[in-house]
């Protein structure tokens, strides 16, 4: 085993350069390991509403006839058993079921956060290290600091049998010598010092194994691992293997972490065997250490489970690699490999401690995430025998406890195992440790210890609104009540992430608690019943970013208390819910959400019904994406409520390189209007008036104006008021608009929302409108497009006619519109070059001259001009680059662009001079991609780019 060590080290050295062409980039040393899962068990939010009661849930009910569940070949999430239904949760003390902080002790200084904890249930202590490497020690029974000892190290192992503790640093700065520091629990004092990075313990004979993680740039001449007597610390021999040792006591052996993971006997000093030698077959993988390449980055041996985990990933830029693999598991006393299906979860912890769960009550629940540019997790939830029960989009649980059959959840809440619906709160940590005898959970914030009981709290009564005006933030939406002419009753919801409510039509707020979450960088969709003057009803939907939903809350008294509808709510990151027009005796109700499915990879969108007022709910249909029999739309969601009409609401484009505006009314052809934009004016959508469309009038909202058709979009007129006029105040404009209902004189309110915290009234009736010059309402069809055509003959203006040539496809779906409609551009474009869009991942950020999106599908930035130029460039960035650059220093309400942004805009001076500095931050968003011979089509929201050229050209 020794030649193979020298062959794969010095293989490796050998073919540096090529691993350097090959990789984009050499990992971070050294490699984190657990980037992602830390990244979400670590954004625990301090949040302080909780769950008032728990919705009785009734028979899950049948899906509306009609309509298709989702196609077999999507392989889309779906229960395969119902869980039991939620019952109704008592408020009584009695009930103390939650989580119940017992002890708060600051250990770290300022700047320092805790980093490893250890637990001895025998003298009842706890040993916490920090980041400014001092260990804490603290008395568990008095919740009392001992004693701090400094300057050793912030990763832990404890030998309670042999009354050891050993302190070090798993990693040095370069020229430093690593050590580990042996600590007297007794005495408390350090009785030596042996050098090493990493150390596995066999407390039945009182030896060490002591070694070093395993690196690109470990050395070949580093020492093995070393065999040490624990008494004396005398080296008893070495295993001529590097890396980080890990003890299995099923076997009385020795793992060795080194990319892949050998085996060692502690008797004779040799290796014996390797657990994955495809990791390093040089003729399946090609390099090592490479960017993608998957190796072993650390080990885990459970005895009381009688299993070992090895963490093997992908390992890749900072963008991610897609999928994060769970542990792989294998028998501690075989070694063979464990079905995944039937294996324990590794709870996600913020500390080195190893701590992992099996089935409760009868079933798995694990977590599972992708990370590649953006963040989806999911909750997949098994059976015993490991076949599918059901799964969550946007759930994922820090830490199962299978005492209590509760989740943590990274948000702050309780997650009841059984139901999955929550039932509280619990003062939300990093679980660093558990002690299962007592029943004690070892958590942290920052520098923080927190030591809490598993039971013995119970939800408080919900907070009641609270009276104070809106925050001077974007207002992102404005509801108003079915009923406003009596209860003139207007919600507001704010970027960030609160809702508020008024009961006077905007002149005083209060913002809404009772149980609601509460989270900084949340986006909450409030919605009234059509029912509200009778039933009172309010429902909440919304997420965080792309990983994180919140489901279904309602409320069933104005807004002041709270509950969660999660009964077999699949998708939880809802965006928007529709009623039955006859809600108040159907009860019947749809949810719209976005999910990811993270080990088929489908993402989309989907309907969830409920016809019990959202007590249960069944996922129906879903669509948004795309299979090898086609793409799979969503029907109209009229088709999921009893007696609705469908509508065909009006849709606008907004054309940046001329300016105007064009309006389709039945989703098919295109008007375009009298209006013409401002550079730089974005429009917010197309709001008809009540009793559209028997009354045609139609308004559409930009961030500085307003325009109004009385004639269903021939002829328009402008309103504008001074507040919102100056260009370059980017705080003064309008960031939504809502229409009122009827009101009792037979007029209407538009109330506008602006990005500096107002609700503005208006009665269109009595605001001044300047009719635009008319243009004639001509079909889009007619529309010259400034797109260079290939050639200036009269058969450049001829549609493509019969079947594309073989390689390429007759787009389809909605970024087929112009192109079929559109003969210029048929001839402009050719024919697509993929048989169906792409939906992705995408970026979006806006400039003084122009906006740039980023789209994950190709890798690729895009600058559109307002002057009608587009550019795209190779996403360059890499983690690790520098962001921004101090040199540049925007004027007053503008901002550098950053990270891939940035990057682009710093590099190309030219782009830099005509597209300006960027307007606000970049923003998440969704794309939808499909390429053509002579150029790409690219949607992301309401904005429709039309390209011609390779790298560069004229879009539409």
């Amino acid at each position: 085993m020794s030649t193979f060590r020298f062959s794969l080290t010095k293989l490796s050295l050998l073919l540096a350069m090529a691993l350097i062409t090959a990789c984009n980039d050499r990992p971070a040393n050294p490699p984190n390991a657990e980037a992602t899962i830390a990244a979400l068990a670590t954004t625990n939010a301090v949040l302080t509403t909780q769950v008032a009661e728990m919705a009785a849930a009734l028979g899950a009910p049948t899906a509306s006839p009609g309509v298709d569940a989702a196609p077999a070949s999507a392989e889309v999430m779906a229960p395969v058993s119902p869980l039991p239904a939620a019952q109704p949760a008592a408020l009584g003390a009695a009930d103390a079921l939650l989580p119940r902080l017992i002890a708060h002790l600051p250990l770290a200084p300022p700047g320092a956060t805790l980093n490893d904890l250890r637990y001895d249930p025998g003298a009842n202590r706890l040993y916490v290290a920090d980041t400014d490497a001092q260990v804490h020690v603290v008395d568990a029974a008095t919740y009392t600091v001992l004693t701090t000892l400094p300057g050793l190290g912030s990763n832990l192992e404890l030998d309670a049998r042999n009354d050891r503790l050993y302190v070090f640093n798993s990693y040095v700065q370069e020229g430093e010598a690593p050590a580990i520091h042996v600590i007297d629990t007794n005495t408390l004092e350090e009785v030596g010092v042996l050098p090493g990075g990493a150390i596995a313990i066999d407390a039945e004979r009182n030896r060490l194994f002591v070694g070093e993680p395993y690196t690109y740039s470990s050395d070949d001449l580093a020492p093995g691992v070393r065999i040490v007597d624990g008494a004396t610390l005398q080296v008893l021999g070495e295993i001529d293997q590097p890396g980080a040792p890990v003890y299995n006591p099923a076997r009385n052996e020795v793992l060795i972490v080194a990319y892949t993971v050998y085996t060692a006997d502690p008797a004779t000093f040799q290796v014996t065997g390797d657990l994955f030698p495809e990791l390093t077959d040089l003729n399946q993988i090609g390099f090592l250490w490479c960017n993608g390449c998957r190796w072993a980055e650390r080990a885990w041996v459970s005895p009381d489970l009688g299993v070992i985990a090895v963490d093997i990933r992908a390992h890749c830029t900072g963008k991610g690699c897609g999928i994060v693999d769970a542990p792989r598991w294998l028998d501690a006393a075989t070694l063979t490999p464990i079905e995944p299906a039937l294996a324990p979860e590794m709870q996600a912890t913020c500390g080195t401690g190893v701590n992992a769960v099996g089935e409760v009550g009868g079933r798995f629940y694990r977590s599972r995430f992708y990370n590649r540019y953006v963040v989806f997790s999911n909750l997949l939830v098994s059976d015993a025998a490991g076949a599918p029960v059901t799964v969550r989009d946007g759930l994922s649980i820090d830490f199962v406890n299978a005492r209590t059959g509760q989740g943590y959840l990274p948000d702050g809440a309780v997650l009841d195992l059984a139901t999955l619906t929550p039932i509280g709160r619990w003062p939300a940590a990093c679980v660093m440790g558990y002690d299962a005898a007592q029943g004690r959970l070892f958590a942290r914030r920052e520098g923080n210890l927190y030591v809490l009981a598993e039971q013995g709290s119970a939800p408080p009564e919900p907070e009641a609104p609270r009276p104070e005006a809106l925050p001077e933030a974007w207002i992102t939406g404005v509801k108003v009540s079915p009923h406003f002419a009596a209860d003139a009753t207007l919600l507001a919801e704010i970027e960030t992430g609160d809702l508020y409510r008024s009961i006077d039509g905007g002149v005083t707020w209060a913002k809404l608690r009772g149980g609601l979450p509460d989270d900084d960088y949340q986006t909450l969709h409030a919605f009234f019943s059509p029912n509200y003057a009778a039933d009172h009803t309010i429902y909440v939907t919304g997420y965080r970013s792309d990983y994180w939903g919140y489901g279904v809350w309602r409320s069933t008294d104005d807004g002041e208390r709270w509950t969660p509808l999660w009964n077999n709510l699949l998708h939880l990151r809802g965006e928007a819910i529709a009623f039955a027009d006859d809600f108040a005796q159907s009860q019947t109700l749809v949810l719209k959400a976005r999910f990811h499915d993270v080990l088929t990879g489908v993402s989309g969108v989907s309907y969830q019904q409920s016809t019990d007022g959202g007590l249960s709910w069944t996922l129906v249909v879903t669509g948004g994406y795309s299979t090898a029999a086609g793409e799979v739309p969503l029907p109209p969601v009229s088709e999921l409520l009893p007696g609705a009409t469908p509508v065909v609401a009006p849709v606008i484009e907004q054309d940046y390189a001329t300016n105007q505006v064009r309006l389709s009314i039945d989703g098919g052809a295109w008007l375009t209007t009298s209006i013409t934009t401002t550079p730089g004016e974005l429009l917010l959508g197309v709001f008809p008036a009540p009793g559209y469309p028997a009354d045609p009038t139609l308004y559409i909202a930009g961030n500085a104006a307003l325009w109004r058709s009385s004639d269903g979009g021939a002829t328009w007129a402008l309103w504008q008021d001074a507040r919102f006029a100056d260009p370059n105040d980017l705080d003064n404009k309008i960031g939504t608009l809502a229409v009122s209902p009827l009101l009792a004189d037979g007029g209407y309110r538009l109330f506008i929302g602006t990005r500096t915290g107002e609700v503005i009234q208006l009665d269109p009736a009595t605001l001044t409108w300047t009719p635009l010059a008319a243009l004639p309402a001509i079909p889009a069809v007619a529309v010259p497009v400034a797109l260079p055509l290939p050639t200036p003959t009269p058969a450049a203006t001829a549609p493509l006619t019969g079947e594309p040539p073989a390689g390429f496809y007759r787009p389809s779906g909605d970024l087929a519109l112009r192109w079929e409609s559109d003969m210029r551009v048929q001839q402009a474009l050719g024919w697509a070059t993929a048989p169906e869009a792409i939906s992705s991942p995408a970026a979006i950020q806006r400039f003084d001259n122009g906006v740039m999106i980023w789209v994950q599908a190709t890798g690729r930035i895009y600058a559109f001009l307002h002057d009608g130029r587009w550019f795209s460039y190779a996403d360059a960035f890499r983690e690790g680059d520098a962001e921004s650059d101090p040199a540049f220093s925007p004027p007053a309400g503008r901002e550098q662009p950053l990270r891939g942004f940035g990057k682009v805009w710093r590099e190309h001076a030219d782009l830099r001079a005509a597209i300006g500095w960027a307007l606000a931050k970049e923003e998440p968003a969704t794309a939808t991609y499909l390429p053509f011979e002579h150029g790409e089509v690219i949607r992301v929201g309401v904005f429709l780019y039309t390209m011609v050229g390779d790298e560069a050209g004229s879009w539409d």
